[in-house]
């Protein structure tokens, strides 16, 4: 019965089951339109352009087979055959390594001895030999013939698809053909199988997939439906090219992992697949609601599910919680400017404290931004052209990531727009941006970074307890500038059209005389009426008030410097502390302990001096704001 809803003798019913599917989904607001994103095979170098990975736990008896078969293959590309062997104990590991004579055949058992099919397929898809498809084969099944292999590969490219389901026959032991034949699929549509695949129970094999999106979404680790979760996540976003002619034999046989399945494992494997129907559902239902709302709830699933699942995350994230316990509160007028700051430990942060962002250091590294170079756990959730990530050395509350889909440059000219879309659609969140030269340890691949607002990070204190000039002031747009203890362009506006011709206004002036580089910057930018008055009560001042609705807000540190002197003294003298975003805003994680009582008001004063532009350029550039605004 596993196999009725593919007889074709049952096709009308299955017509009639589709039809009301599809109508519920309609209106639910499930479905999907007929028409799925191509996708796009630029951007990424490959050596191999294909590779056949095979996880395999105890199969002697089958494993030569497959793996000859897979190596057998004709093709006018050069590919490879990744085995993922899962600690076997029956002698596999002894025939994969006999085979290994064909430098084609990668043999890799995994350091990891808790994982299932999908983790080994993480491991094969993740290997730096990996090519630029991925392809499957059972370590019990074989390929039809030599040209299966060039046949998937050529329909990637004629259907423009990032994954590809083949047809498969269902043999004996021996190969011969058993009952019910041929397994095609045909109930997964050109013009409706995107939906339909929430209805049926499988979507046929020989599967493929275009590696860096594969890499990007992870496939679960399990041993029953993580080929059907890859191929719905695939299908809501993708196209999925069909191959309806057989290339691929289905051996069923009593040492199948599926063989004879006891009616309580039949029951968990159909509610898993349940599981995984109801959690596409709902991401196909809410990715028709682009609200903050529900931006902002991703992001929190998101968030738990990785310190929940990763234990680099989770491990860091733990630490962070038990390190702002320590927190230091140091605050004093030092020559008659007001400084304050929270200072907590945290060694997690020395390799980003001590990164290396000359070109020569960014060049001989692999950019750990980069999707192909991410760990394997670390997920990511897709908004336009970036990934939110969870950073997994956090210094604020849910610290996240957001990096560009690809490999460019850290700049904020042509995103500042973006980030301002980003502080609407994640109103919960502060966004930051660190320039290529202050703070960035990634200058090589343009993100910005986040964190709850929950963080006291809004900066306004700078203003409330120190001297500010008001360089324009309208009913549209405030901007302000303050001068001790940092240098801060304080912007605020009634939309982010207002926000953005601002800040290029200023953008240029600052740009004049930076012999065509960015000019040094740290931004931090968020949307929402302000909650200064909540934080400084006593001090509030009714000036305040009448820029109370205006949303959008965007300080600017202007900086001259990326690292003090201090950081690189000798001896005691020495304080490893690396201004960005979240010094500049008062908040000092401390990679080592020492350098604690080190850092005085005084000490912070003079640090807030040093890297920060001088009395005089601050002068001129607020003189040429207030000239042209």
């Amino acid at each position: 019965k596993q196999f009725d809803y593919v007889n074709p003798k049952n096709r009308q019913i299955q017509i009639e089951m589709e039809h009301a599917c599809t109508c519920h989904l309609k209106k639910i607001g499930g479905l999907l339109d007929l028409e799925a994103k191509p996708a796009d095979f630029t951007g990424y170098d490959f050596a191999y352009e294909a590779s056949v990975i095979i996880p395999v736990r105890n199969r002697i008896r089958t494993i030569r087979e497959a793996v000859r078969s897979a190596l057998s293959q004709q093709t006018s590309f050069p590919f490879n055959v990744i085995v993922i062997d899962n600690h076997s104990t029956d002698g596999t590991t002894e025939v994969l390594r006999e085979l290994s004579a064909d430098e084609r055949l990668i043999h890799v058992i995994p350091d990891n001895d808790d994982l299932n099919i999908g983790g080994c397929w993480n491991v094969g898809i993740h290997h730096e030999k990996c090519g630029k498809f991925a392809v499957q084969l059972d370590s019990d099944d074989i390929y039809k013939d030599e040209h299966t292999l060039q046949i998937i590969v050529d329909t990637f490219y004629k259907e423009q698809c990032a994954m590809v389901i083949g047809t498969y026959m269902m043999t004996d032991f021996d190969m011969h053909e058993i009952a019910p034949g041929i397994i095609d699929h045909k109930e997964w549509t050109p013009d409706n199988g995107r939906n339909n695949a929430l209805r049926i129970n499988g979507l046929g094999a020989p599967r493929a997939f275009y590696t860096p999106l594969l890499r990007e979404i992870k496939v679960p680790n399990t041993s029953y439906g993580e080929d059907y979760a890859l191929g719905l996540r695939f299908s809501r976003e993708y196209r999925i090219g069909r191959i309806y002619d057989v290339i691929y034999l289905c051996r069923r046989w009593e040492g199948n992992s599926d063989a004879a399945l006891p009616i309580e494992k039949i029951n968990q494997n159909n509610l898993y697949k349940d599981r995984l129907r109801t959690w596409e559902l709902e991401q196909r239902i809410r990715q028709h609601d682009t609200t903050p709302e529900n931006i902002c709830e991703e992001i929190e699933q998101l968030y738990q599910r990785q310190i929940l699942s990763w234990k680099l995350a989770k491990g860091n994230h733990q630490a962070l919680e038990q390190y702002r316990t320590q927190t230091k509160i140091i605050a004093d007028l030092i020559d008659d400017t007001y400084i304050e700051a929270q200072l907590f430990p945290n060694p997690k942060r020395i390799l980003s404290t001590t990164a290396q962002t000359d070109a020569t250091s960014i060049q001989s590294r692999p950019c750990f931004l980069c999707q192909t170079n991410r760990p394997q756990e670390q997920e990511c959730l897709n908004y336009r052209n970036y990934q939110i990530l969870v950073n997994p050395y956090p210094i604020f509350k849910q610290h996240l990531t957001i990096v560009d889909k690809e490999h460019k440059p850290q700049s904020i000219a042509e995103r500042f727009e973006d980030m301002m879309d980003l502080t609407n659609v994640m109103s919960e969140y502060f966004l930051m941006y660190n320039g290529p030269e202050c703070g960035a340890s990634a200058p090589d691949h343009a993100h910005f970074q986040a964190c709850s607002k929950g963080e006291s990070l809004s900066g306004m204190w700078y203003e409330i307890r120190n001297d500010f000039t008001v360089l324009t002031d309208n009913e549209t747009l405030n901007i302000t500038y303050v001068s001790e203890p940092v240098k801060l362009i304080n912007i605020k506006a009634d939309s982010k059209e207002t926000m953005s011709a601002a800040f290029h206004q200023i953008y240029d002036i600052l740009a004049a005389d930076s012999n065509g580089k960015e000019p040094m910057m740290n931004i931090l930018a968020w949307y929402g009426l302000d909650n200064t008055k909540e934080y400084f009560e006593e001090d509030y001042d009714s000036e305040f008030e009448e820029v109370a609705d205006l949303p959008y807000s965007c300080l600017i540190f202007l900086r001259s410097k990326h690292r003090p002197e201090c950081y690189y003294a000798e001896g005691d003298k020495q304080i490893l502390v690396s201004p960005a975003i979240g010094e500049m805003n008062s908040i000092f994680p401390i990679v080592r302990e020492e350098d604690m009582k080190k850092l005085t008001p005084e000490k912070i004063y003079e640090i807030y001096k040093e890297v920060s532009i001088s009395e005089e350029k601050s002068q001129e550039i607020t003189e040429r704001i207030e000239a042209l605004l």
